[in-house]
């Protein structure tokens, strides 16, 4: 028997006649559950689906880079020129791959793209979502350490003129998140530019500690507790690279294997709801069917925490460890996969804190969370009537010197965090505090009930 659908399956053709949608349903349902049965099958190549997606998109994109634009040079360009158009181009491509291939970023199989790209990057270099870069015009030292959202060399427009200029950032440096190193900077080796921080000029001696915008030196900068040995940060041995290779690769298909899994189901469960009802009562239903899915999604990403890393506890672990990558494993999942998928449409609501509460947030009555960048749950306390405004960032860890360093974040009740802030661990926040937006609180620090702050990093505001 050979069955075809029209549009929105009113009518189905049975061997050349016309029946009716109901009369096709009651005769076809015992099939259509063992042909169903069967067909799910094929969900067990979504792994291999999700790997050939990130590497086509990798190709992709690198394709476009040299076909677009080849090897970047030093120089002026007019913003009316084809160089600019195609430049924009490939601009929106790299900005697209923080989406696409962000579970690439922050591992082993980010640099051999980069490097495919035009990036001189240097041994051991660890690269995180770093953004706005210029491929051929850019060179990362050995040793060195990007972190998240760290824009590095970005081309500036000035008078309607493109100014592209190379970048250097030195052997063994350290640039903090959401840092801005500019175009034409030389940063030089064992530096540290902190969180939301620009260097102090177009060179950076070697050897000196930043933070702030504009820059304030730092004298002298907090080591970590636990001394280390340079097989667990700068030169691990041959098992410690295969160990976090094998854990990496899952790190990056796992999201998209279980995007592909999810959605594969999820249209599956409407295609088989509109066989037996019709597509009216289908339509009404779908938004009840992507809720069910996305609770699970929120089940499954609840019990992988709990599985792999447990409950995060104040610590510090030397970035060639499993705890690491494990922790790294379980945030890629819920940021690539169960933010994306379910969890992000909930920021403003009351539901959101309930989903953080299940990872192991402590989180007051009637918080107000704008923002999904939360890392180690556990150790994130929330009071009543709490608003962390949009894309600020509850950072209860760091990586200064390859160690990552964790600690707990204490927020009051009352308290309102502004836009693109950014809160370091070791923090007490007490009650009726404001901070602004784009503002920088410090690590271990304290702000006293009442006050207000803002700047980077913050100061009292006197109101």
């Amino acid at each position: 028997m050979s069955v075809c659908f029209l549009p929105f399956r009113h009518l189905f053709y049975i061997e050349g006649d016309v029946i009716t949608h109901n009369q096709v349903a009651k005769l076809t349902m015992p099939l259509h559950y063992d042909y169903s049965t069967e067909d799910y099958g094929y969900l067990m190549l979504a792994p291999l689906v999700a790997l050939i997606f990130v590497v086509l998109s990798a190709l992709q994109i690198l394709m476009c880079k040299w076909l677009l634009l080849g090897r970047l040079k030093e120089g002026v360009y007019s913003i009316k020129s084809g160089f600019y158009l195609r430049k924009w181009v490939v601009d929106k491509l790299m900005e697209t791959s923080l989406d696409m291939l962000q579970t690439l970023y922050a591992t082993l199989y980010l640099n051999p793209w980069y490097r495919a790209l035009g990036v001189k990057v240097g041994q051991r270099a660890e690269i995180s979502t770093a953004a706005f870069i210029l491929p051929d015009l850019l060179h990362i030292g050995e040793d060195s350490f990007i972190a998240d959202g760290a824009a590095l060399g970005p081309a500036r427009v000035i008078d309607g003129k493109l100014i592209l200029r190379k970048t250097e950032i030195g052997a063994r440096s350290f640039i903090g998140n959401s840092a801005y190193v500019t175009v034409g900077a030389h940063v030089g080796s064992n530096c540290l530019l902190g969180c939301q921080t620009s260097p102090p000029g177009e060179v950076t001696p070697d050897g000196t500690s930043w933070v702030g915008s504009p820059a304030m030196y730092l004298p002298k900068r907090q080591k970590p507790e636990h001394q280390f040995a340079e097989e667990r940060t700068y030169h691990p041995g041959r098992l410690l690279y295969v160990q976090r290779l094998i854990i990496e690769f899952f790190r990056i298909i796992l999201p998209a294997t279980a995007f592909v899994v999810f959605t594969t189901l999820m249209l599956s469960t409407s295609i088989q709801i509109e066989d037996i009802y019709g597509p009216m009562i289908t339509i009404l239903f779908f938004p009840l069917i992507y809720l069910v899915f996305g609770l699970a999604a929120i089940v499954l990403t609840v019990v992988m925490k709990q599985l792999i890393v447990g409950r995060y506890k104040p610590d510090e672990q030397p970035l060639w460890s499993g705890f690491v990558w494990r922790t790294e494993l379980v945030t890629g999942f819920c940021e690539n996969f169960t933010d994306a998928f379910f969890t992000q449409h909930l920021q403003g609501t009351v539901f959101l804190p309930w989903y953080f509460r299940l990872l192991g947030m402590r989180i007051g009555r009637r918080a107000c969370i704008m923002t999904m960048d939360f890392t180690e749950f556990d150790l994130v306390r929330l009071g009543d009537d709490v608003a962390l405004n949009e894309d600020c960032t509850i950072q209860t860890h760091l990586f200064e010197d390859r160690v990552m360093k964790i600690s707990t974040v204490e927020i009051g009740s009352r308290v309102s965090i502004g836009t693109y802030t950014l809160i370091l661990y070791g923090t007490v926040i007490e009650d009726d505090v404001k901070i602004g937006d784009l503002s920088l609180l410090m690590k271990g620090e304290r702000l006293y009930q009442g006050s207000q702050w803002a700047g980077a990093p913050v100061k009292r505001v006197r109101v």
